[in-house]
């Protein structure tokens, strides 16, 4: 098997990536309560949690691995990431008391176009690493968005609202939701679903996500 981003020949203890690699990967201490993620989020709306794995910043290993499960059809990219970030986790206490996954949705013509859900691979490995159910189909894109690459952070804001529903969102009442999504940029995206969700009565929200745009 040879590494995902170099593409030499694995040796034995490497999985996916070789040592070298992963090396060069800009990850950030997910553990830590007040990590990048959460400061940026802290303040727009109440969350319980929220983290993620490390920067996205176009053009690094990293990032090139997350861009090719986007656009590339390459799930397996964000499943090796999904458990990489589980792992960093493991003995912090996450998922605490979470009690469903909810990613958030992508258009279903954006699926059509791209043929997959780029966010799947990493509530699948989530579902399967921390044995919780997921909800798919409870919060959903009430209307088709054009991308948001290039957009600032007021325009990302304008072009989120009203751009989710929810169906049949008392299954969620009462419920702590882990709210998934692959990169978070601004924040508009889970700001706006995180609200949405916390209109049902008793619901609480933390945030996880594979990557965090770089910003200084």
């Amino acid at each position: 098997m040879r590494c995902l981003c170099c593409h030499k020949e694995l040796v034995d203890g490497e999985e996916f990536v070789c040592l070298d690699c992963l090396l060069t990967f800009p990850l950030v201490d997910c553990t830590d309560e007040h990590n990048p993620l959460w400061t940026q989020l802290s303040g727009q709306v109440p969350f319980e949690r929220a983290t993620h794995l490390g920067y996205y910043q176009p053009g690094d290993n990293f990032s090139r691995l997350i861009a090719q499960a986007k656009y590339d059809d390459r799930p397996q990219h964000n499943a090796f990431l999904a458990n990489l970030l589980c792992d960093r986790l493991e003995g912090s206490g996450w998922p605490y008391d979470v009690d469903v996954i909810v990613p958030v949705p992508v258009h279903w013509r954006r699926i059509l176009q791209r043929g997959y859900n780029q966010v799947s691979p990493i509530v699948r490995t989530l579902e399967k690493r921390w044995h919780l159910p997921v909800m798919s189909n409870c919060l959903m894109r009430s209307h088709y968005t054009m991308s948001q690459v290039g957009m600032g952070a007021n325009a990302r804001q304008d072009h989120q609202r009203a751009a989710f529903t929810l169906w049949r969102g008392s299954r969620l009442r009462g419920k702590h939701v882990l709210l998934v999504d692959d990169v978070c940029t601004t924040g508009s995206t889970l700001v706006a679903c995180a609200a949405l969700l916390q209109e049902i009565e008793g619901v609480r929200v933390s945030v996880l996500t594979l990557a965090k745009t770089f910003r200084i």
